[in-house]
C-alpha cells in the first residue's frame, strides 16, 4: 500500500464525515466507488479485498463476477444443494425469503439487493441485530448459518475474498427450556387420551421415538417377543400437503430400541385391536385405517388431551425429551442415550461406538420399575375418567 491509503488496484479514504470511502482501479480504466460508506477503514479496506478477488478470478472483459446480487447467488446455492431432504429444502427456502434475502428492518437495507462485494461485517451486523430484536435469537441464528455458507461459496468461487460473517457465536442457537413430564403426568396423559392412541403416546414418552418414526412405523418393526421396536424410515408432511416416507435423515436414526415391558404390554393389545394383518401395515392409524394425518392429530386428540390433563403446551416431540430425562436417571451414560435416541454425534469417534444391547435392555428395565412405582401411587382406575365422543383423528 502507498501514500494516503493508496493501493494498486484501488484506495481509501476518510470522509469529512468520518466514515471511509473505496474506490477500485479496473483493467480497463473505470473506476468503480462502493455505493455506500463504511463505519470503519477495516471495512473498507475488506471491499477493496473482495474486488481484487473478483478481479483476479474474473475471465477477461467479464472483471465483476462479485457484483452478482446476493439474491440470484443464494438461490443459486440452494438449486445445487443436492443432497438435502425435501423438508429441509423447504425450510431453506423460506429462511432465504423471509429472513436473510428480504429487508428485516427499514433502517437497514435488503441483502437480496446487494451486490457480493459490498456486503460487509457492519451491514450484517446490522441486519443481525435486527432479526435478533424483531423476530428472535433463534431465527437470527438460524439465519447467520445459512447466510456464512452461502458466502463461504462466494468465497470458494473467488467472487469474495473473504466472509463478512464475523459476529462471534451468532450462529449458536439458544433454545427455549424443553418441557418434561414426570413419570406420574405422562400416565395421567396417556390414561385421558383416547384408547386408539395411548400406545403411540406411551412408546414416544417412554422409547424416545419422534413422531415421524411413529408414524411411519409398521407392525414388520415391532419385535414382542424380543421386547424391541426396530426403527427403519421416517414419515413427513411438506408444507405443499405432499407425504415423504424415507429413512431417517442420519445413519444414528437407524435403530433397535429396548422397550419396557408396559410399552410392550400397550403395543401387544395395540396390534390385536386397531391393526391390520401383515408386516407392511401401519401400527398407528386413524379411525378409519389411514395413516395419522399431523394436523388433525394435534387438533382432535393431543390438544383436548394435554388440556385435560393438566399439561396445557406440551408438545408432542417434549415426549421423546421426556424420555430422554428418565432413560438417564436409570443411570444411562450419554454414549448410551445417544444410541436409545437416535442422536448423531460431532464427534467421528463415537460413530464407531454402540451401547450394548444388556445396557439398553437394563436401561428399559429401569423405566418399567419407574413405570409401577408411578402407577402404584396413582389415583385408582376409577377417578381416571375415560374421555367419550372425542372428534376422530
Amino acid at each position: 500500500m502507498g501514500r494516503n491509503g493508496q493501493r494498486q488496484f484501488g484506495n481509501v479514504r476518510r470522509l469529512p464525515s468520518g466514515r471511509w470511502q473505496a474506490r477500485v482501479l479496473l483493467p480497463d480504466g473505470r473506476r468503480i466507488k462502493a455505493r455506500q460508506t463504511f463505519a470503519t477503514k477495516s471495512d473498507a479496506t475488506l471491499w477493496l479485498d473482495h474486488q481484487r478477488a473478483a478481479l483476479a478470478a474474473g475471465r477477461p472483459g467479464n472483471p465483476e463476477r462479485s457484483r452478482v446480487l446476493l439474491e440470484d447467488f443464494a438461490w443459486e446455492w440452494l438449486s445445487h444443494q443436492g443432497h438435502l431432504a425435501p423438508r429441509t429444502v423447504e425450510i431453506y427456502t423460506h429462511q432465504l425469503e423471509a429472513h436473510i434475502l428480504a429487508q428485516v428492518a427499514d433502517d437497514v437495507p435488503a441483502l437480496g439487493e446487494q451486490p457480493l462485494n459490498e456486503i460487509t461485517p457492519e451491514l450484517i451486523r446490522s441486519w443481525h441485530q435486527a432479526l435478533v430484536l424483531d423476530y428472535s435469537r433463534s431465527i437470527a441464528a438460524k439465519a447467520y448459518v445459512r447466510l456464512r455458507q452461502v458466502l463461504n461459496l462466494a468465497v470458494d468461487d473467488e467472487r469474495i475474498a473473504r466472509n463478512p460473517c464475523r459476529i462471534r457465536r451468532a450462529g449458536v442457537e439458544h433454545h427455549c427450556e424443553q418441557q418434561f413430564a414426570t413419570m406420574p403426568k405422562l400416565l395421567e396423559l396417556v390414561s385421558v387420551t383416547p384408547e386408539r392412541y395411548r400406545a403411540m403416546v406411551l412408546t414416544a414418552g417412554l422409547a424416545g421415538l419422534r413422531q415421524g418414526e411413529l408414524l411411519a412405523l409398521r407392525r414388520g418393526d415391532v419385535d414382542l417377543g424380543n421386547g424391541a421396536v426396530h426403527v427403519r424410515r421416517k414419515r413427513q408432511q411438506l408444507d405443499s400437503g405432499e407425504i415423504i416416507e424415507g429413512p431417517p435423515k442420519s445413519e444414528a436414526g437407524k435403530r433397535t430400541v429396548a422397550l419396557p415391558e408396559p410399552v410392550v404390554e400397550a403395543l401387544r393389545d395395540h396390534l390385536r385391536r386397531f391393526v391390520a394383518k401383515g408386516d407392511d401395515a401401519y401400527v398407528f392409524t386413524s379411525v378409519e385405517g389411514e395413516p395419522i394425518d399431523r394436523n388433525n392429530f394435534r387438533r382432535r386428540v393431543w390438544l383436548p388431551a394435554t388440556k385435560e390433563a393438566g399439561l396445557d403446551g406440551l408438545r408432542f416431540h417434549d415426549l421423546r425429551h421426556t424420555a430422554g430425562t428418565l432413560a438417564a436417571r436409570t443411570g444411562a451414560t450419554t454414549k448410551e442415550l445417544m444410541t436409545r435416541l437416535g442422536h448423531a454425534s460431532a464427534n467421528a469417534a463415537l460413530i464407531y461406538q454402540h451401547a450394548s444391547a444388556e445396557r439398553d435392555k437394563s436401561i428399559a428395565d429401569g423405566l418399567t420399575v419407574m413405570y409401577r412405582d408411578a402407577q402404584s401411587e396413582s389415583p385408582s382406575p376409577a377417578k381416571n375418567r375415560r374421555v367419550q365422543g372425542r372428534p376422530k383423528a
